[in-house]
């Protein structure tokens, strides 16, 4: 295959390429754009030894193994950025709310006011006020005390 093919080849997979990332997962799509790239460079690499088809194979595997790596690290740190946010929010939530998080709340007899703790979380027996419907960190539906 001359260069030309290559190239050609490179052209017809990125054209095919193009909007694929907005449905795909992080992953895939690094996968995708990482064999488009390796195939390109590759077919490149491998026009000057004489060996494009190879060069274009190799390139290909190499690239679509690093951009799923890539795409992967993308999704996790999307997914933690998520999680740092929900969990601002449910702190920020629960300070509006007059309540502060168990494992923040410094215990100061004099300056910690004592709320009536009317329901509970059956999962976790932690309890909470009336005014609560669910569990702010787990979601879960609150029950009465009996």
């Amino acid at each position: 295959m001359s260069i030309n093919k290559g190239l050609a080849l490179l052209l017809l997979i990125m054209v095919s390429l193009t909007g694929c990332e907005t449905t795909l997962n992080e992953p895939a799509a690094g996968a995708l754009g990482g064999a488009a790239a390796g195939a390109g460079l590759g077919a490149i690499i491998g026009s000057t030894t004489g060996h494009t088809g190879a060069g274009t194979a190799i390139g290909a595997g190499s690239g679509a193994l690093l951009g799923a790596l890539v795409g992967e690290g993308m999704r996790r740190s999307k997914e933690s950025a998520k999680r740092e946010i929900k969990e601002e929010l449910r702190r920020e939530q629960l300070a509006s709310q007059g309540y502060a998080a168990p494992q923040q709340q410094a215990f100061t007899p004099q300056s910690q006011v004592q709320e009536v703790h009317t329901k509970y979380n059956p999962k976790t027996g932690q309890t909470f006020p009336e005014r609560f419907k669910f569990d702010p960190a787990s979601g879960d539906e609150l029950k009465f005390l009996q």
